[in-house]
């Protein structure tokens, strides 16, 4: 019997007792998954593909940002990288792909969240500035942020516009706003940001007010993003004066930046990048997540793929750092990823649910890993989440296991 005979022969026997407990007995066949991730093509009708990642803090999650979208690139013409970061943040990283000053680690510093100050990071944001470097006119990559949870940048973009039209103005914003700061930002109590909230919509049409004048001084499109940048800076307050309902206003004014990211773009396909429990299909905790309403809003205009994986090891953020933690957590699917090649594969769930065994095993409420920033590993109700993976996702990438990213503090 060939090598890759006797894989598929106990990747099958291995599927028929994992089945038995959770979706029948019937084995998948194996040829429904897809391992070559180069081949990766997102359908032609969507507008907006995910990639999720159930742990930050994994050097494998890391690198499946920069290797998705480079696919991505290649296959579907997409130009546009959207994170889980902070808009006005986000809008110096751009910069720096295009030939700002600084270096890809600072750029990297420059996302805001320490879960991004890593090597991994730094390496996807070299090889976005290098690409641009030769890109035909029209056709270089953008780096943007769809999180408003700081405002920092947000206000130094708009106010070094408007200061151009109308320094009085300008000087009254800087002064009205100074509390949005992002070093005594999280020390804040809510009341601050929703007193805050009444000078922050006064900013938006005070802005909207001088389209012309900006658009005449600094062009149309420094308008747009210098008016989204007061959009953020409202946004900001709101999200953080919610207290219960911080997972839920955030989510919704994510999905509304997307949808401004549609609205301002070139009309190629969006990659957004964040945690699972942001980018499913289905909510998987308790709010309406940022994919639910990009689904529902989009319908088949939107692709979401997952992550799992067996054993997962992460940089668990701490308040001086990272520590090293593992939690392990086997289903139905990641169990099958160490009998396969490179111990990952990955699985458009539309293809797969063509042959019967996986629409048994797709169609089954299991548990996968859902870890965060900071996660509480002791027991695993504290870092799984339950999903019927084929409402749930599009596509999944499985690990056997993983590592923790480099950090670069």
């Amino acid at each position: 019997m060939r090598k890759t005979d006797i894989r598929t022969f106990i990747t099958a026997i291995s599927l028929s007792v994992l089945l038995a407990g959770c979706a029948g007995s019937t084995a998948p066949d194996m040829a429904a998954v897809q391992t070559d991730f180069d081949a990766i093509v997102i359908p032609k009708q969507v507008q907006v593909a995910a990639l999720g990642e159930a742990s930050h803090g994994v050097r494998e999650y890391q690198e499946l940002k920069a290797e998705v979208f480079r696919t991505l690139v290649q296959n579907n013409g997409c130009r546009t990288f959207i994170i889980e970061g902070d808009f006005g943040n986000a809008l110096k990283v751009d910069d720096y792909i295009h030939g700002g000053e600084g270096t890809a680690k600072e750029a990297a510093a420059t996302i805001g969240f320490r879960i991004y100050r890593t090597k991994e990071m730094a390496d996807l944001l070299e090889w976005m500035r290098a690409y641009n470097e030769t890109a035909p006119a029209g056709e270089d990559l953008h780096f943007y942020g769809m999180d408003m949870q700081s405002a920092d940048n947000s206000k130094d973009y708009l106010f070094d516009i408007l200061r151009q039209v109308n320094p009085e103005l300008t000087a009254k914003y800087e002064e009205a706003l100074a509390f949005l700061n992002d070093d005594t930002i999280q020390d804040l109590d809510t009341d601050v940001f929703a007193a805050g909230m009444p000078d922050a919509g006064r900013l938006i049409q005070d802005v909207d007010q001088r389209k012309e004048q900006i658009a005449e001084a600094c062009g149309s499109e420094a308008f747009e993003f210098a008016r989204e940048c007061a959009n953020s800076i409202y946004n900001c307050c709101d999200i953080r004066k919610s207290n219960s309902e911080y997972n839920e206003v955030r989510d919704s004014h994510m999905a509304e930046k997307v949808h401004w990211f549609l609205e301002h773009g070139d009309g190629s396909l969006l990659f957004i990048n964040g945690h699972n429990g942001h980018i499913a299909r289905t909510n998987t905790t308790f709010y309406n997540c940022l994919g639910k309403r990009l689904a529902d809003d989009l319908g088949d205009g939107y692709f979401a793929i997952g992550t799992d994986a067996r054993i997962t090891t992460f940089n668990s953020q701490t308040d001086d750092g990272f520590t090293e933690t593992t939690a392990q957590n086997k289903n139905s699917l990641n169990a099958l990823a160490g009998s396969v090649e490179g111990a990952r594969y990955y699985m458009d769930l539309k293809k797969a649910l063509a042959y019967e065994g996986w629409e048994k095993l797709l169609g089954c409420r299991q548990r996968i890993t859902s870890l965060n920033v900071g996660s509480l590993t002791l027991l695993k109700m504290f870092y799984t989440s339950k999903i019927v993976p084929k409402d749930t996702f599009d596509g999944m990438i499985i690990f056997d296991q993983v590592g923790p990213t480099t950090v670069e503090m």
